[in-house]
Protein backbone atom coordinates (compact mmCIF):
# COMPACT_ATOMS: atom_id res chain seq x y z
CA UNK A 1 0.00 0.00 0.00
CA UNK A 2 2.89 2.37 0.70
CA UNK A 3 4.17 1.74 -2.84
CA UNK A 4 0.83 2.84 -4.29
CA UNK A 5 1.10 6.23 -2.52
CA UNK A 6 4.66 6.69 -3.81
CA UNK A 7 3.52 5.83 -7.35
CA UNK A 8 0.57 8.21 -7.08
CA UNK A 9 2.82 11.04 -5.85
CA UNK A 10 5.33 10.41 -8.65
CA UNK A 11 2.55 10.41 -11.22
CA UNK A 12 1.17 13.64 -9.79
CA UNK A 13 4.66 15.21 -9.80
CA UNK A 14 5.30 14.19 -13.40
CA UNK A 15 1.87 15.49 -14.44
CA UNK A 16 2.47 18.84 -12.71
CA UNK A 17 5.91 19.17 -14.31
CA UNK A 18 4.47 18.41 -17.75
CA UNK A 19 1.67 20.95 -17.26
CA UNK A 20 4.19 23.56 -16.12
CA UNK A 21 6.30 23.02 -19.25
CA UNK A 22 3.22 23.16 -21.46
CA UNK A 23 2.12 26.41 -19.79
CA UNK A 24 5.59 27.91 -20.27
CA UNK A 25 5.57 26.92 -23.95
CA UNK A 26 2.16 28.56 -24.47
CA UNK A 27 3.32 31.69 -22.63
CA UNK A 28 6.47 31.94 -24.75
CA UNK A 29 4.49 31.43 -27.96
CA UNK A 30 2.14 34.26 -27.01
CA UNK A 31 5.06 36.54 -26.16
CA UNK A 32 6.50 36.02 -29.65
CA UNK A 33 3.32 37.14 -31.37
CA UNK A 34 1.69 40.53 -31.71
CA UNK A 35 -0.52 41.17 -28.65
CA UNK A 36 -0.85 37.44 -27.95
CA UNK A 37 -2.89 36.89 -31.13
CA UNK A 38 -1.85 36.45 -34.71
CA UNK A 39 1.63 37.36 -35.91
CA UNK A 40 2.10 41.07 -36.51
CA UNK A 41 1.30 42.00 -40.09
CA UNK A 42 4.13 43.08 -42.38
CA UNK A 43 4.94 46.75 -41.85
CA UNK A 44 3.42 46.86 -38.34
CA UNK A 45 5.42 49.01 -35.93
CA UNK A 46 7.19 46.41 -33.80
CA UNK A 47 10.40 47.69 -32.18
CA UNK A 48 12.00 44.24 -32.03
CA UNK A 49 12.11 44.20 -35.86
CA UNK A 50 14.40 47.25 -35.97
CA UNK A 51 18.13 46.59 -36.42
CA UNK A 52 20.65 48.89 -34.72
CA UNK A 53 24.17 49.72 -35.85
CA UNK A 54 26.65 52.28 -34.56
CA UNK A 55 28.28 55.09 -36.53
CA UNK A 56 31.83 55.26 -35.18
CA UNK A 57 34.42 57.92 -35.93
CA UNK A 58 37.83 58.94 -34.61
CA UNK A 59 37.32 61.68 -32.01
CA UNK A 60 40.50 63.66 -31.27
CA UNK A 61 39.10 64.85 -27.91
CA UNK A 62 38.76 61.22 -26.82
CA UNK A 63 42.07 60.18 -28.30
CA UNK A 64 40.23 57.23 -29.84
CA UNK A 65 37.00 56.11 -31.44
CA UNK A 66 33.56 57.15 -30.31
CA UNK A 67 29.96 56.43 -31.21
CA UNK A 68 28.65 59.58 -32.93
CA UNK A 69 25.24 58.21 -34.01
CA UNK A 70 23.08 55.12 -34.15
CA UNK A 71 21.68 53.84 -37.43
CA UNK A 72 18.31 52.13 -37.34
CA UNK A 73 17.45 49.91 -40.29
CA UNK A 74 14.57 47.62 -41.22
CA UNK A 75 12.25 50.20 -39.65
CA UNK A 76 8.65 49.07 -40.27
CA UNK A 77 6.50 51.47 -42.33
CA UNK A 78 3.99 51.96 -39.50
CA UNK A 79 6.75 53.43 -37.27
CA UNK A 80 7.36 56.39 -39.62
CA UNK A 81 6.36 59.70 -38.07
CA UNK A 82 6.70 58.50 -34.50
CA UNK A 83 9.52 59.54 -32.17
CA UNK A 84 12.21 57.12 -31.03
CA UNK A 85 14.37 57.39 -27.90
CA UNK A 86 17.76 55.73 -28.26
CA UNK A 87 19.80 55.10 -25.11
CA UNK A 88 23.42 53.95 -25.21
CA UNK A 89 24.34 51.90 -22.13
CA UNK A 90 27.65 51.08 -20.50
CA UNK A 91 28.72 47.58 -19.44
CA UNK A 92 27.05 48.20 -16.05
CA UNK A 93 23.79 49.16 -17.86
CA UNK A 94 24.16 52.81 -16.85
CA UNK A 95 22.87 55.27 -19.47
CA UNK A 96 25.79 56.96 -21.24
CA UNK A 97 23.74 59.01 -23.71
CA UNK A 98 20.13 59.38 -24.80
CA UNK A 99 18.73 61.08 -27.84
CA UNK A 100 15.38 61.30 -29.59
CA UNK A 101 14.45 61.75 -33.22
CA UNK A 102 11.49 61.39 -35.59
CA UNK A 103 11.38 57.96 -37.20
CA UNK A 104 11.64 57.52 -40.95
CA UNK A 105 11.26 54.21 -42.76
CA UNK A 106 13.18 52.17 -43.78
CA UNK A 107 16.15 53.84 -42.03
CA UNK A 108 16.69 56.46 -39.35
CA UNK A 109 19.97 57.91 -38.10
CA UNK A 110 19.99 59.37 -34.59
CA UNK A 111 22.91 61.61 -33.56
CA UNK A 112 24.50 61.15 -30.12
CA UNK A 113 24.06 64.51 -28.34
CA UNK A 114 27.09 66.28 -26.89
CA UNK A 115 30.30 64.29 -26.67
CA UNK A 116 30.48 60.95 -28.52
CA UNK A 117 30.43 57.82 -26.37
CA UNK A 118 33.85 56.10 -26.23
CA UNK A 119 33.58 52.74 -28.01
CA UNK A 120 35.29 50.87 -25.17
CA UNK A 121 32.60 52.03 -22.73
CA UNK A 122 29.65 50.90 -24.87
CA UNK A 123 27.78 47.92 -23.48
CA UNK A 124 24.49 48.04 -25.38
CA UNK A 125 21.59 50.05 -26.72
CA UNK A 126 17.88 50.28 -26.06
CA UNK A 127 15.09 51.71 -28.20
CA UNK A 128 11.68 53.02 -27.20
CA UNK A 129 8.97 54.54 -29.33
CA UNK A 130 7.86 57.47 -27.22
CA UNK A 131 4.99 58.85 -29.31
CA UNK A 132 2.01 57.32 -31.04
CA UNK A 133 1.51 60.00 -33.67
CA UNK A 134 3.57 62.36 -35.78
CA UNK A 135 6.77 63.58 -34.14
CA UNK A 136 7.88 67.13 -34.60
CA UNK A 137 11.26 68.04 -36.07
CA UNK A 138 14.07 66.76 -33.87
CA UNK A 139 17.68 67.77 -33.46
CA UNK A 140 18.88 64.16 -33.45
CA UNK A 141 17.92 63.32 -37.03
CA UNK A 142 20.74 63.23 -39.56
CA UNK A 143 19.96 63.67 -43.24
CA UNK A 144 20.20 60.49 -45.29
CA UNK A 145 23.36 59.97 -47.25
Amino acid sequence: MAHEHVRARRAAGVTLAWLGCAGLAVSMARAMTWEGGDDAPAGACVVSRISVDYDVDYVPGLGGYGVVATSLSDVPDDCAGREVAVTLHGADDAALAESRAPVTAPTTTVRVPGEPVPVEQLGGVSLALVTDGDAGPGTGLLPAG
